[in-house]
C-alpha cells in the first residue's frame, strides 16, 4: 500500500508527529489537500513538498515560472468547463503532445478524458494544488468555491500578482466605541444524542434539530450549513468565518433568508487590524459598533447593506486555537440577548467538529 504524505515527511524528519496531527486537524476543519495545508502553515516550503511528491509519483514536476505566461493559444486547448472539472492547466504544446499540469498525475480517467475531448497525448506532470487554483483563477476566471488560500503576493507568488481579491463597494459607519463582553465561551459542553433527521421548515428549525444535523453531519460544510439555517431563521444577518493560516475567510453567509452574494470571495489578513482580528487575537466574544479602518470597511462592504449598528462575533476555537468566528447582526434585536443562544449554537458545532476529528484519527489508525 503506497505510503501516506504525511507518514512520509515524518518518517523523513520533514515533520513532528505533533505538526502532523495539527495539519491533519486542520484539513477536517477547513478541507484541501494535506500539502496545501502544510504549507499554508509555513510546516515545509513549497519547493521542498513539490520535490517529494515528485519523488512519490514518479513524475516530473512543474518548474518555478512554468504556470506564469502559458500563450493563449495553449490554454484555449482546453475549455474552462474541462479545466474546472479536473483542476488541470495545459502548459505547452509539442506537436500531437500537451503537457499537462496537474494536481494527481495518476488521475488516469482526466487524462483519458482529456485526451478523448482534445485529440492530444496527455503527458502530465505534478502541480501543487495551490498553484492550480491561482492558476485556475488567472486563466479561465475560476475561483476557488470551497477552499480559501492567502492571496498569491502574500505566498511570494510574484507570476499570479494579478489574480483580484474580493474588497467590494466602499461603505460608511459612524465612529463608536465598542464594548467587549466579558463572559467567553463555556467549556462546559451539552451531549448530543444521535437521532433520524428530516427535513424543516425555517421556522420549525430548533437548538434540538440542529444538534441532531450536527450528529449526522458527514464534513464541515454540513455543520456549516446547520448553522447557518439555524441563525438565518432567527436572525436577519449572519455569517461565519474561517481562520486558517493567518488568513480570515468568508465559509457561510446569510442575510433575510438568502445567501450574500460573493461572501466565500472574502479574505482578510489577520495582520490588518479588524473587528475580526481583534476577535481572533483575544479568543473573546465581541459585542458593539465597528470602528472605522480600512479592514472593516470591506468586512461591512462585502456584508452589504444595511450597514449594522452595531455586531456580535463569537470565536470558536478547537485546543485553544481559533479556527473560526460567528457574526450576527440584527437592529431588531438586543444582541446582549443572543449571546447565550449563539454560544449554546457554537458549543454544539465545534463538538460535531471534535466528532468529525476522531472520526478521521479512527480511519488513519
Amino acid at each position: 500500500m503506497a505510503i501516506r504524505l504525511g507518514e512520509l515527511l515524518r518518517k523523513q524528519n520533514l515533520l513532528t508527529q505533533e505538526q502532523l496531527e495539527e495539519a491533519l486537524q486542520t484539513q477536517v476543519l477547513f478541507g484541501g489537500k494535506l500539502g496545501t495545508i502544510l504549507i499554508e502553515m509555513k510546516l515545509i516550503s513549497e519547493e521542498a513538498l513539490t520535490e517529494i511528491l515528485a519523488k512519490q509519483l514518479g513524475v516530473p514536476c512543474v518548474k518555478p515560472g512554468m504556470l506564469q505566461n502559458i500563450p493563449n493559444d495553449v490554454i484555449r486547448i482546453l475549455s474552462s468547463e474541462l479545466a474546472e472539472k479536473h483542476k488541470v492547466i495545459p502548459v505547452s504544446l509539442d506537436g500531437r503532445k500537451l503537457t499537462l499540469a496537474m494536481a494527481d498525475p495518476h488521475d488516469l480517467k482526466s487524462i483519458d478524458e482529456i485526451s478523448f475531448r482534445t485529440s492530444y497525448i496527455i503527458k502530465p506532470v505534478l502541480a501543487l494544488e495551490v498553484r492550480l487554483i491561482y492558476a485556475l483563477e488567472k486563466y479561465y476566471g475560476i475561483k476557488a468555491k470551497t477552499r480559501h488560500l492567502p492571496p498569491p503576493q502574500q505566498m511570494g507568488w510574484q507570476e499570479f500578482e494579478e489574480v483580484s481579491v474580493f474588497h467590494g463597494n466602499e461603505a460608511t459607519l459612524d465612529v463608536a466605541e465598542p464594548q467587549r463582553l466579558t463572559q467567553p465561551v463555556e467549556d462546559d459542553l451539552e451531549e448530543l444524542q444521535e437521532e433520524d433527521i428530516v427535513e424543516l421548515d425555517d421556522a420549525e428549525v430548533s437548538l434540538e434539530t440542529t444538534a441532531q444535523a450536527f450528529v449526522s453531519s458527514r464534513d464541515r460544510n454540513d455543520i456549516a450549513d446547520a448553522m447557518i439555517a439555524y441563525l438565518g431563521a432567527r436572525y436577519r444577518r449572519a455569517a461565519l468565518f474561517m481562520v486558517v493560516a493567518d488568513q480570515i475567510s468568508g465559509w457561510r453567509s446569510v442575510r433575510d433568508g438568502m445567501p450574500i452574494a460573493d461572501f466565500e470571495q472574502f479574505h482578510l489578513s489577520l495582520t490588518e487590524p479588524s473587528v475580526l482580528q481583534e476577535a481572533v487575537d483575544s479568543n473573546r466574544p465581541f459585542l458593539g459598533p465597528v470602528p472605522r479602518s480600512d479592514a472593516n470597511q470591506s468586512l461591512l462592504a462585502c456584508l452589504g447593506q444595511p450597514v449594522p449598528e452595531a455586531v456580535m462575533l463569537i470565536p470558536m476555537s478547537i485546543q485553544g486555537r481559533v479556527v473560526g468566528l460567528v457574526y450576527l447582526d440584527d437592529a431588531g434585536i438586543d444582541l446582549s440577548q443572543a449571546v447565550d443562544d449563539v454560544q449554546q449554537l457554537t458549543r454544539k458545532a465545534l463538538m460535531a467538529f471534535e466528532m468529525l476529528i476522531l472520526r478521521n484519527k479512527i480511519l488513519r489508525a
